[in-house]
């Protein structure tokens, strides 16, 4: 119910800022600027509820993994347990990028500087599993 509710939450504010963007074309550079300013904030804010929301979920059904995850690895940034708890999930790199509104591309980087950051060198051994084994 309150994933619904945050999805339709999410749709409504994305209508309002294509909206907005639309008006925008006719105003002036100067209050253009300023409404782009506005549009990015309602972005950011609906994004950081939408992460919120999703690890208070991911927390009840993976209650230890960010423990484990910081005590394996204490120098971790917030992005990048965040990028840990969606591999724990097995999503792809396309996934979190359009999850994320991120490129592609930035998730492959920061894929390769987590695993730069937690020791992985090993072609073998992939992110991906030695995330899913914590």
């Amino acid at each position: 119910m309150k994933v619904m509710k945050t999805l339709k939450k999410k749709e409504s504010i994305d209508d309002i800022c294509n909206q907005l963007d639309e008006l925008k074309k006719d105003l002036k550079p100067t209050k253009s600027k300023q409404l782009t300013q506005l549009v990015k904030a309602l972005k950011t804010s609906t994004q950081k509820d939408q992460w919120e929301e999703f690890e208070l979920r991911f927390k009840e059904v993976h209650t230890d993994f960010y423990d484990q995850l910081i005590s394996l690895y204490p120098d971790l940034t917030a992005n990048e347990r965040r990028l840990c708890a969606f591999l724990k999930l097995n999503m792809t790199t396309k996934e979190i990028a359009s999850l994320t509104q991120q490129s592609v591309r930035a998730i492959e980087m920061a894929r390769f500087r987590l695993r730069k950051k937690i020791g992985i060198t090993n072609t073998e051994m992939s992110l991906d599993s030695v995330i899913s084994n914590i």
